[in-house]
């Protein structure tokens, strides 16, 4: 199949190349290490592009680092989807780094390990690694010439609702994603959040079935639900908020950003949200090139820039 875009596939291509991956368990550098115990490409634009890896069986949580050659002093953390099966590196990941570092943002790509009864911390894995990841960033933040007062996070679909989970459960004393560990508030909360076709409520009217099914299997108890449903723990201390979604989006009901949406305003939560009629699901920031939708990622930074004075 030929390459839909060949300077976008260079450029992640490159990018890539240059980029540093790190062990979150370790903090050692990561050299030829796989991403993961599984890897291969994404069955619905397999061949597209050179760099499609869909990744699996993840033992340590990995952040891999994109550097701008002039750095705006602003980082974001991106947590890419795949139904909490898998995590869509490439798509949701490394597709991303030549536009926004571009604008002198640095980006870090969460690879984070996947729900598992093999674990005793079973579904938190996620939650659990993304607090990793918000720890190291801000710790070291420094080093990537970025402020700890400008370091924000992005979701796509799953990765968005571990994103959510992240923002609306981190200051709850019974917090369902907190290690037993105590944690510093300042270190892992987010300055603001991007939640990206999203899933956010574990309601079966509107949820993603596969999703659910991972997290928290058929487990019915109400309490479980409302716990992993982020609209239900929104509060007034949560950062700025940016939803995207589409309406004929197969997979992850719009009504998952709308309840978000309605709940971040009823807590006078800053946010914006943006709703297109068409768009699907899983578009990224490869597949929108003849949809109104495209204009996401440039919408999405004037957002940041008029919440972070730079």
């Amino acid at each position: 199949m030929e390459i839909i875009n060949e300077k976008l596939n260079e450029m992640m291509v490159d990018l890539f190349e240059k980029s540093t991956r790190i062990d979150l368990i370790t903090s050692n550098v990561l050299f030829n290490e796989p991403l993961g115990e599984l890897v291969y490409q994404d069955p619905e634009h397999n061949g597209e592009y050179s760099l499609d890896r869909v990744v699996t069986n993840i033992s340590h949580p990995q952040l891999t680092i994109f550097t701008p050659e002039h750095s705006n002093g602003c980082g974001i953390l991106v947590i890419p989807g795949g139904g909490y099966q898998a995590v869509m590196f490439d798509k949701e990941g490394t597709a991303l780094a030549p536009f926004f570092l571009s604008k002198g943002y640095t980006i870090f790509v969460l690879t984070y390990r996947l729900p598992s009864p093999l674990f005793s911390d079973d579904i938190n894995r996620p939650f659990n690694d993304a607090i990793l990841a918000m720890m190291y960033i801000r710790k070291n933040a420094s080093k990537w010439k970025i402020e700890k007062d400008r370091i924000g996070i992005m979701g796509f679909s799953a990765g968005g609702h571990v994103a959510a989970m992240l923002i609306t459960q981190a200051y709850n004393a019974d917090s369902c994603i907190l290690s037993n560990e105590k944690i510093d508030i300042n270190l892992i909360m987010p300055n603001f959040a991007g939640l990206i076709y999203p899933v956010i409520s574990m309601s079966d009217s509107i949820t993603h079935k596969g999703s659910k099914d991972k997290l928290i299997s058929h487990d019915t108890d109400d309490i479980n639900i409302k716990n992993y449903s982020a609209e239900c723990n929104v509060n007034s201390k949560l950062p700025p908020v940016f939803l995207l979604h589409c309406c004929d989006d197969p997979l992850v009901p719009v009504e998952n950003s709308l309840l978000m949406f309605d709940s971040l305003i009823k807590y006078n939560v800053p946010t914006e949200m943006h709703i297109y009629e068409k768009g699907g699901h899983g578009f990224g920031i490869q597949w929108t090139s003849d949809l109104p939708v495209k204009r996401w990622p440039e919408l999405f930074i004037n957002w940041i820039e008029s919440k972070i004075i730079y």
